[in-house]
């Protein structure tokens, strides 16, 4: 399973790009973080002239941002959106223990809200275990909404340490 956050105006554009292998290969890639296109077209095994065009479609698509180191240096490029990583960070272990602490706080909010999210789920006619997992999926939304100011801050400290390392002689 996959987590995405993705706003809702651009849930059109990232089903659309995923559905082109290269461009999925790109959004996976930038799941790592900033990356320039010179060392993506690197890693990618791909002529510079041809990722050019999908990053350029994908920063049209408000999926991707593009950072201008300066002259003679290659853009720095990175994801516009939450995903999940596979392997890496966080550690399963980690992850399962957070896990396990929210569904120590959710069991209770779950309990004092359940008449009115079975009260929504009926009047839809969908399982209450889905309209529960929508629930979550929304508030995760916004939380992670919140943390991406943070996301974007590390991105900026990433690009301006890059551009720093270039310009040395």
């Amino acid at each position: 399973m996959v987590t995405l956050v993705v706003p809702d105006e651009n849930l059109a554009a990232f089903a659309s790009a995923f559905l082109d292998p290269n461009m999925r290969d790109v959004i996976f890639f930038l799941q790592d973080g900033p990356m320039t296109e010179d060392k993506m077209a690197e890693i990618l095994k791909v002529k510079k002239e041809d990722l050019s065009p999908m990053l350029d479609k994908l920063r049209d698509m408000k999926l991707v941002n593009r950072t201008p180191l300066g002259e003679g240096q290659s853009d720095m490029y990175s994801l516009e959106f939450s995903m999940e990583k596979f392997g890496g960070y966080p550690k399963p272990k980690t992850a399962r223990a957070l896990s396990e602490e929210m569904s120590d706080l959710i069991q209770p909010f779950l309990e004092k809200y359940g008449e009115e999210i079975g009260s929504m789920c009926d009047s839809r006619g969908i399982a209450l275990g889905r309209g529960v997992e929508q629930l979550l999926l929304s508030a995760f939304s916004r939380i992670i909404d919140d943390l991406r100011l943070e996301v974007q801050d590390e991105d900026k400290r990433i690009c301006e340490k890059f551009k720093g390392e270039k310009q040395e002689p």
